[in-house]
Protein backbone atom coordinates (compact mmCIF):
# COMPACT_ATOMS: atom_id res chain seq x y z
CA UNK A 1 0.00 0.00 0.00
CA UNK A 2 1.44 3.20 -0.66
CA UNK A 3 2.09 6.13 1.61
CA UNK A 4 -0.73 8.76 1.54
CA UNK A 5 -0.20 11.96 0.80
CA UNK A 6 -0.26 15.19 2.99
CA UNK A 7 -3.49 16.42 0.91
CA UNK A 8 -5.37 13.03 1.60
CA UNK A 9 -4.16 13.20 5.72
CA UNK A 10 -5.31 16.60 5.81
CA UNK A 11 -8.76 15.74 4.43
CA UNK A 12 -8.97 13.07 6.57
CA UNK A 13 -8.12 15.01 9.76
CA UNK A 14 -10.14 17.99 8.83
CA UNK A 15 -13.64 16.88 9.80
CA UNK A 16 -12.58 15.49 13.18
CA UNK A 17 -10.95 18.79 14.14
CA UNK A 18 -13.65 21.32 13.27
CA UNK A 19 -16.17 18.59 14.81
CA UNK A 20 -13.91 18.96 17.89
CA UNK A 21 -13.57 22.45 17.67
CA UNK A 22 -17.12 23.37 17.29
CA UNK A 23 -18.46 21.29 20.02
CA UNK A 24 -15.49 21.58 22.65
CA UNK A 25 -14.91 24.87 22.60
CA UNK A 26 -18.24 25.73 24.34
CA UNK A 27 -18.23 23.26 26.40
CA UNK A 28 -14.57 24.02 27.32
CA UNK A 29 -16.22 28.18 28.35
CA UNK A 30 -19.18 27.03 30.09
CA UNK A 31 -17.54 24.79 31.72
CA UNK A 32 -14.79 27.35 33.29
CA UNK A 33 -17.79 29.85 34.04
CA UNK A 34 -19.20 27.34 35.82
CA UNK A 35 -16.36 26.40 38.05
CA UNK A 36 -15.60 29.95 38.94
CA UNK A 37 -19.11 30.74 39.85
CA UNK A 38 -21.34 27.43 41.25
CA UNK A 39 -20.31 26.51 44.31
CA UNK A 40 -21.78 23.05 43.62
CA UNK A 41 -20.47 20.88 41.01
CA UNK A 42 -21.60 17.99 41.58
CA UNK A 43 -25.37 18.96 41.12
CA UNK A 44 -24.43 20.62 38.26
CA UNK A 45 -22.82 17.50 36.60
CA UNK A 46 -25.17 15.18 37.79
CA UNK A 47 -28.43 17.33 36.11
CA UNK A 48 -26.15 17.47 32.91
CA UNK A 49 -26.52 14.07 33.11
CA UNK A 50 -29.83 13.80 33.83
CA UNK A 51 -30.62 16.22 30.88
CA UNK A 52 -28.47 14.58 28.03
CA UNK A 53 -29.99 11.10 29.16
CA UNK A 54 -33.73 12.67 28.97
CA UNK A 55 -32.66 14.28 25.43
CA UNK A 56 -31.49 11.21 24.01
CA UNK A 57 -34.53 9.07 25.34
CA UNK A 58 -37.05 11.72 23.75
CA UNK A 59 -35.10 11.98 20.34
CA UNK A 60 -38.05 10.53 18.81
CA UNK A 61 -40.57 13.23 19.88
CA UNK A 62 -38.40 16.38 19.80
CA UNK A 63 -36.70 15.68 16.82
CA UNK A 64 -33.50 17.61 17.45
CA UNK A 65 -29.97 16.87 16.89
CA UNK A 66 -26.67 17.29 17.72
CA UNK A 67 -26.35 20.68 17.83
CA UNK A 68 -29.39 21.07 20.30
CA UNK A 69 -28.07 19.04 22.27
CA UNK A 70 -24.90 20.92 23.12
CA UNK A 71 -26.98 23.69 23.81
CA UNK A 72 -28.54 21.35 26.43
CA UNK A 73 -25.51 20.90 27.64
CA UNK A 74 -24.12 24.04 27.83
CA UNK A 75 -26.55 25.67 29.07
CA UNK A 76 -27.14 23.15 31.76
CA UNK A 77 -23.65 23.15 32.92
CA UNK A 78 -24.58 26.76 33.36
CA UNK A 79 -28.43 26.95 34.50
CA UNK A 80 -27.19 27.72 38.26
CA UNK A 81 -24.78 30.18 37.92
CA UNK A 82 -26.81 33.13 38.92
CA UNK A 83 -26.67 32.46 42.22
CA UNK A 84 -23.12 33.77 42.08
CA UNK A 85 -25.12 37.18 41.75
CA UNK A 86 -28.13 37.12 44.42
CA UNK A 87 -28.89 35.14 47.76
CA UNK A 88 -32.61 35.57 47.45
CA UNK A 89 -33.67 34.62 44.64
CA UNK A 90 -34.57 34.92 40.96
CA UNK A 91 -31.07 33.34 40.06
CA UNK A 92 -32.60 31.91 36.73
CA UNK A 93 -32.69 35.55 35.23
CA UNK A 94 -29.32 35.94 36.31
CA UNK A 95 -28.06 33.21 34.53
CA UNK A 96 -29.82 34.59 31.44
CA UNK A 97 -27.72 37.32 31.87
CA UNK A 98 -24.35 36.27 32.62
CA UNK A 99 -24.80 33.63 29.78
CA UNK A 100 -25.48 36.82 27.24
CA UNK A 101 -22.65 38.73 28.35
CA UNK A 102 -20.17 35.14 28.89
CA UNK A 103 -17.47 34.72 26.30
CA UNK A 104 -18.64 30.83 24.57
CA UNK A 105 -16.52 30.61 21.74
CA UNK A 106 -17.73 27.94 19.24
CA UNK A 107 -20.79 29.40 20.09
CA UNK A 108 -22.95 31.87 17.14
CA UNK A 109 -24.72 34.92 19.41
CA UNK A 110 -28.52 33.11 18.40
CA UNK A 111 -27.34 30.25 20.01
CA UNK A 112 -26.37 32.14 22.90
CA UNK A 113 -29.25 33.80 23.03
CA UNK A 114 -31.29 30.18 23.13
CA UNK A 115 -28.72 29.13 26.00
CA UNK A 116 -30.04 32.16 27.74
CA UNK A 117 -33.49 31.73 27.35
CA UNK A 118 -33.66 27.67 28.38
CA UNK A 119 -31.79 28.71 31.23
CA UNK A 120 -33.67 31.76 32.43
CA UNK A 121 -36.60 29.01 32.10
CA UNK A 122 -35.62 26.47 34.32
CA UNK A 123 -37.14 27.66 37.09
CA UNK A 124 -40.68 29.80 38.23
CA UNK A 125 -42.30 31.03 35.44
CA UNK A 126 -42.63 29.36 31.67
CA UNK A 127 -42.14 29.98 28.37
CA UNK A 128 -45.10 32.96 27.23
CA UNK A 129 -44.44 35.11 24.36
CA UNK A 130 -47.53 37.02 25.22
CA UNK A 131 -45.57 37.93 28.61
CA UNK A 132 -41.81 37.54 28.23
CA UNK A 133 -40.63 39.96 25.46
CA UNK A 134 -37.10 38.02 25.01
CA UNK A 135 -38.72 35.18 24.82
CA UNK A 136 -41.53 36.96 22.06
CA UNK A 137 -38.79 38.20 19.62
CA UNK A 138 -37.42 34.55 18.75
CA UNK A 139 -38.41 33.01 15.76
CA UNK A 140 -41.24 30.14 15.77
CA UNK A 141 -38.69 26.97 15.82
CA UNK A 142 -36.80 29.24 18.12
CA UNK A 143 -39.38 28.59 20.63
CA UNK A 144 -40.03 25.41 20.25
CA UNK A 145 -36.58 24.48 21.37
CA UNK A 146 -36.24 26.78 23.86
CA UNK A 147 -39.54 25.32 25.30
CA UNK A 148 -38.17 21.81 24.91
CA UNK A 149 -34.71 22.17 26.12
CA UNK A 150 -36.38 24.04 28.93
CA UNK A 151 -38.94 21.37 29.81
CA UNK A 152 -36.09 18.93 29.44
CA UNK A 153 -33.60 20.87 32.10
CA UNK A 154 -36.39 21.34 34.31
CA UNK A 155 -37.43 17.93 34.54
CA UNK A 156 -33.61 16.92 35.10
CA UNK A 157 -33.49 19.62 37.70
CA UNK A 158 -35.93 18.44 39.98
CA UNK A 159 -35.04 14.85 39.86
CA UNK A 160 -31.91 16.32 41.64
CA UNK A 161 -33.86 18.92 44.13
CA UNK A 162 -32.35 17.36 47.12
CA UNK A 163 -28.68 17.91 45.23
CA UNK A 164 -27.65 14.18 46.29
CA UNK A 165 -27.09 12.81 42.66
CA UNK A 166 -29.29 9.87 44.04
CA UNK A 167 -31.30 9.61 40.29
CA UNK A 168 -30.35 8.15 37.31
CA UNK A 169 -32.78 7.68 34.23
CA UNK A 170 -33.84 4.41 32.69
CA UNK A 171 -36.12 3.99 29.73
CA UNK A 172 -38.94 5.87 28.20
CA UNK A 173 -42.20 4.10 27.44
CA UNK A 174 -44.18 5.68 25.09
CA UNK A 175 -48.48 5.28 25.43
CA UNK A 176 -51.10 7.18 23.33
CA UNK A 177 -52.12 9.70 26.35
CA UNK A 178 -48.86 8.68 28.59
CA UNK A 179 -45.30 9.04 28.99
CA UNK A 180 -43.35 6.68 31.63
CA UNK A 181 -40.03 7.55 32.53
CA UNK A 182 -38.13 4.44 34.36
CA UNK A 183 -35.74 5.52 37.33
CA UNK A 184 -33.21 3.73 39.33
CA UNK A 185 -32.54 5.45 42.55
CA UNK A 186 -30.36 5.15 45.73
CA UNK A 187 -32.04 5.31 48.98
CA UNK A 188 -35.86 7.02 49.55
CA UNK A 189 -36.19 8.89 46.29
CA UNK A 190 -39.33 10.25 47.25
CA UNK A 191 -38.47 13.88 47.47
CA UNK A 192 -36.61 13.54 43.88
CA UNK A 193 -39.47 12.24 41.89
CA UNK A 194 -42.08 14.92 43.66
CA UNK A 195 -39.69 17.19 42.92
CA UNK A 196 -39.30 16.02 39.13
CA UNK A 197 -43.67 15.69 39.03
CA UNK A 198 -43.25 18.95 40.19
CA UNK A 199 -41.28 20.89 38.03
CA UNK A 200 -42.21 18.68 34.67
CA UNK A 201 -45.89 20.24 33.50
CA UNK A 202 -43.55 22.56 31.07
CA UNK A 203 -42.26 18.69 29.14
CA UNK A 204 -45.25 17.45 29.46
CA UNK A 205 -46.64 19.89 27.76
CA UNK A 206 -43.95 19.47 24.99
CA UNK A 207 -44.94 15.83 24.85
CA UNK A 208 -48.42 16.36 25.00
CA UNK A 209 -48.56 13.15 27.18
CA UNK A 210 -49.29 12.95 30.92
CA UNK A 211 -45.89 12.23 32.31
CA UNK A 212 -44.98 9.48 35.09
CA UNK A 213 -41.78 9.21 37.03
CA UNK A 214 -41.44 5.50 37.57
CA UNK A 215 -38.82 4.26 40.50
CA UNK A 216 -37.84 0.69 39.48
CA UNK A 217 -36.69 -1.41 41.91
Amino acid sequence: MSPKTKAETATEKKPITRTAKKIGEPLASAKRLADATNSDQHHMAHVTKLALALFDKLTDLHGMGDRERLLLEVTTMLHDIGWSRTTDGGHHKHSRDMILEAELPGLTEDERTLCAQIARYHNKAEPDKSRHKGFATLKKKERAIVSWLAGILRAADGLDCTHRGAIRVGDCELAKKRLTISLAGRGDCGAEISGAEKKSKLLGRMVDRELVFRLCS
